[in-house]
């Protein structure tokens, strides 16, 4: 079997569908000697944040010594960007190495594509010994195949309505199945500050006998500078003080997101780990997680964000007006078929000169005609394009010298954006 095999035959899985469960994971997982028991592991999830606060976390772990695996989803352009240990994305060789290795067990338990992931990613961390592993949460988090974890440490970033059909309509029974990655003995750490979403946090952790601890109670963020390489701030901190902070990611908040992982840390280095001041400073300012207001390009500005749903675009528009100056701004927005696309391009428009309609390769795009309505009704001039690389040409065509052109609404749209300038 060689690489394309491989990747092939890990796709293909996914026509089995995103079935939520652990049975056929946990089956699977204990034929080979259950590898995720063999390291520490902290556990992530959320609605959105959850991504850059894994990966501003596991750079500071780094930082401080420690060898790290990272596992995250979706990727934006290579499957292994999803399975890293010390920022090292896995290899074509292994990968293909663990899928010969699982195939059998993988057709036995008729596993999802994400089970079978979820499991390479785990293997892999127990080969390469690493110290202690940063796990993301696919969908959910109660039956989500990562939850087959004990972790030292769960996390779970904001939750806001997204996968309704899957998690529920509101937002405590969202809450309810991100909150049963929650385990006994271990604290739970969460950015909301939605009282609903607290309060059935604390319900499962009385339950579960664990400690809930809400990061808004313990922290002061003050000082902020927004900055398009950075963004600077000081951090009060449980007693601890951080002044002037630096964030490769952008926006304000990031810097929410930066907070949780540096509570998390504070949490980790009193009874795990040993981690210094000075590494919180060079772990944040070393983090790298691309598609994240990542620029592209200066002339004219491109820059990119994965933002995906209702809620991350309000926070994209707010992080767009306080980061950058412009004459006019172009959005290429691609959205999935499952996302209120509605909400997301009213959010846009409050800041678009022009949305360019795109769709993405991937059958689970949104045909590119309802967005046009859509921007239409918010008095936005809007085109439709059959593909992400005609909407860039466009926009391209279009721009001034003070022209910035936003790629967003899904991670396959700026995948394929990032793509685009890495084959030029």
């Amino acid at each position: 079997m060689n690489y394309t095999q491989a990747i092939d035959y890990l796709y293909q899985l996914s026509s089995l569908g995103w079935k939520l469960g652990l049975n056929k994971i946990r089956a699977l997982l204990k034929e080979v000697d259950n590898p995720h028991q063999q390291y520490p592991i902290i556990h992530i999830a959320g609605t959105n944040g959850k991504g850059s606060t894994s990966a501003i976390l596991e750079s500071i772990l780094r930082t401080a010594g420690y060898t790290t695996g990272l596992f995250t989803s979706p990727h934006l352009i290579h499957l292994g960007e999803r399975i890293t240990v010390n920022g090292i994305q896995i290899s074509q060789k292994d990968l293909v190495s663990y899928v010969e290795r699982l195939q059998p067990l993988i057709e036995k338990y008729k596993c999802t594509f994400f089970e079978a992931i979820t499991a390479i990613a785990f293997i892999h961390f127990a080969e390469r010994k690493v110290d202690v592993a940063v796990v993301e949460v696919g969908l959910g988090g109660r039956l989500d195949a990562t939850n087959v974890v004990s972790p030292i440490l769960s996390i779970i970033t904001e939750i806001e309505h997204d996968h309704t059909k899957q998690l529920g309509r509101s937002r405590r029974k969202i809450a309810a199945e991100k909150g049963g990655i929650i385990k006994r003995g271990a604290v739970c750490l969460t950015g909301s500050q939605h009282k609903d979403v607290v309060e059935t946090l604390a319900q499962i952790c009385r339950e579960r006998k664990t400690e809930l601890m809400q990061v808004s109670n313990l922290v002061k963020i003050q000082n902020i500078i927004p900055g398009e390489k950075f963004t600077s701030f000081d951090l009060r901190l449980n007693g601890s003080i951080y002044p002037q902070l630096k964030l490769p990611l952008l926006g304000e908040h990031q810097i929410r997101n930066a907070t949780l992982a540096i509570m998390a840390t504070n949490l980790l280095s009193s009874e795990h780990f040993d981690i210094k001041i000075e590494d919180v400073y060079h772990g944040l300012f070393d983090v790298r997680w691309h598609g994240r207001l990542q620029i592209l390009d200066n002339s004219p500005k491109v820059i990119v964000d994965v933002a995906h749903n209702p809620d991350g675009t309000a926070s994209l528009v707010k992080s767009i007006q306080n980061t950058f100056v412009y004459d006019e701004l172009f959005v290429i927005l691609g959205i999935m078929k499952n996302k209120n696309y509605r909400a997301m391009v009213k959010n846009i428009s409050a800041i678009a000169s022009r949305i360019i309609a795109v769709k993405a390769d991937t059958h689970r795009a949104l045909d590119p005609r309802y967005l046009v309505r859509e921007a239409e009704k918010h008095n936005i001039p809007a085109e439709a394009f059959t593909s992400v690389a005609a909407g860039l040409e466009h926009a391209l065509g279009k721009s001034g010298k003070k022209t910035i052109i936003l790629g967003t609404g899904s991670h396959y749209t700026v995948g394929e954006l990032i793509n685009c300038y890495k084959s030029t």
